[in-house]
């Protein structure tokens, strides 16, 4: 293991062992949460953004047409 310092603002430390007396687990955990997000690709943090639409916009000009008829 390696060891870490940084330095924190005055209380962080009694608010940490109010989570979890191990404050050195607590922080070693949310280091590999961090961790573990920063692997994941910009889609896989992203997917849930993303629209599934019905594909049908992508028919050209006509399909907006339409569209912008029924929404007007």
């Amino acid at each position: 293991m390696e060891t870490i310092i940084f330095k924190a603002p005055v209380g962080t430390k009694e608010k940490l062992r109010a989570l979890n007396p191990n404050i050195s687990d607590l922080l070693r955990r949310a280091a590999e949460d961090l961790i573990s997000r920063r692997k994941r690709s910009a889609h896989d943090r992203a997917k849930h953004l993303i629209f599934h639409g019905n594909g049908r916009a992508a028919r050209g000009k006509e399909y907006l047409k339409i569209y912008a008829k029924k929404r007007g």
